[in-house]
């Protein structure tokens, strides 16, 4: 009896064993199941989130995107392409119809502006501080447009350039947010308005010099506005040094027959691009009104003149036919064939944009 125990006790040595080894790979494919499950899960979770077709629990404004139906990430891509290559295509068969024929748009207030959403607390040119040593000047700001109003007098327009980009001017001028307040040395009414003879500094470099009434300009003047390219601008065209117009005034805006006018510096000039360098003719409220008088130049140098004419902003068709998208708004004095061509959407409140609120 004690032989047949003895012979027992190996048998149930090596069956204990392995029911240990069954129960440690139940468990370990126990771990193994619950560990891809979590995987799937996470995984899952990402793949949801890039569609942006998040679950209740994400954050509210995620849940928002979904409830508003804003379009998934990939959805808005693929839109977004197919919408760009249809701009494209425009653009190309524009460009086929009428190659390098388009009317140049002067500087805009956008493009003004869009460096000052962006201004850091020092705005540089090329690291430098425009206003560093501004205090050094040591003067007011009436002895500065006593100063500057001599040269306008004489008419001596570089005197008044090189005034206007020293650093005291530059910060007399920085000083003023409002585009309707500006600084006045001159002539003024029993009510301390400006009338008659003046100067005045607005925000942003510009200036205006001639016949005032009531507080607003009246007769005849001239306005420039001087640009400053800073670090931080991204869209300005820097080929603009200058904008300037000058002639009849009414109401604060010019009135009446004018010359538009832009400085440009060529070598700074997008290939390929054409310029607005000056626009003659009839004035309302600042916009195109009547037979105008255009000079245009492009990057490599070459010189255009064109007669157009608008009403109101609005640039009438200029004998040759239009289409669903543009229309010809001027005509080359050389080349009678040859026309400035507008997009149809674009063909209103063309004018001195500047000028304009």
């Amino acid at each position: 009896m004690d032989d047949k125990k003895k012979d027992l006790i190996p048998v149930a040595a090596i069956a204990l064993f392995l029911v240990i080894i069954i129960i440690l790979c139940v468990v370990r494919l126990q771990e193994k199941k619950g560990s891809r499950e979590s995987t799937a899960g996470a995984t899952q979770m990402v793949q949801t989130a890039e569609s942006g077709t998040q679950t209740e629990e994400t954050a509210g404004g995620e849940e928002m995107q979904i409830r508003t139906g804003e379009l998934s990430q990939k959805e808005t891509q693929a839109r977004t392409g197919a919408a760009e290559t249809e701009t494209a295509q425009d653009n190309q068969a524009q460009a086929a119809e009428h190659p390098d024929s388009q009317l140049p748009d002067g500087k805009t207030k956008e493009q003004q502006e869009t460096g000052k959403k962006k201004t850091p607390s020092v705005r540089t040119i090329s690291g430098n501080d425009p206003l560093a040593g501004a205090e050094s000047g040591n003067k007011t700001n009436e002895e500065m447009l006593l100063e500057m109003s001599g040269y306008w007098d004489q008419d001596n327009m570089e005197a008044v350039e090189d005034l206007a980009m020293l650093p005291w001017y530059m910060k007399m001028s920085a000083s003023i947010v409002d585009e309707d307040t500006f600084y006045y040395y001159g002539e003024r009414n029993d009510q301390g308005q400006p009338q008659g003879m003046g100067v005045a500094c607005y925000a942003d470099n510009a200036y205006y010099y001639g016949q005032w009434a009531n507080g607003k300009r009246e007769g005849q003047g001239k306005w420039v506005h001087y640009y400053v390219y800073y670090d931080d601008d991204t869209t300005s065209d820097r080929a603009y040094r200058q904008h300037m117009y000058a002639g009849e005034w009414a109401n604060d805006m010019p009135n009446g027959d004018g010359q538009e006018h832009y400085d440009l510096d060529m070598d700074q000039a997008a290939v390929r691009d054409r310029y607005i360098q000056n626009v003659i003719g009839t004035f309302r409220d600042g916009l195109y009104s009547g037979e105008m008088y255009l000079t245009t130049l492009s990057w490599d140098g070459n010189q255009e003149e064109w007669n157009g004419l608008a009403d109101e902003g609005v640039w009438s068709p200029y004998g040759a036919g239009t289409n669903r998208k543009e229309v010809p708004v001027c005509q080359d004095v050389d080349d009678s064939s040859n026309y400035l061509w507008l997009s149809v959407k674009d063909n209103r409140d063309r004018g001195i944009n500047e000028l304009m609120p």
